[in-house]
């Protein structure tokens, strides 16, 4: 299982770019790895901050074998 880290704003999630961030889809938001927890910790107050409701997620990947 691999776990990483994830910002979330009401139902969207959070992309961190060069000028800031921006609300999207997880398929394309920043995730960190828990080795980052300070950055990401920070970049969920900076959201904050700019008056995103953001709440730190943890994210769990878990791979198994497709089966239709």
């Amino acid at each position: 299982m691999t776990e990483l880290l994830i910002i979330k704003s009401g139902s969207e999630y959070l992309r961190f770019t060069a000028d800031g961030f921006e609300l999207c889809s997880l398929s394309k938001a920043s995730v960190f790895p828990l080795t980052q927890a300070a950055e990401a910790k920070a970049r969920c107050r900076e959201a904050v901050a700019a008056g995103e409701t953001a709440q730190l997620m943890k994210l769990q990947i878990t791979e198994g074998p497709y089966e239709e």
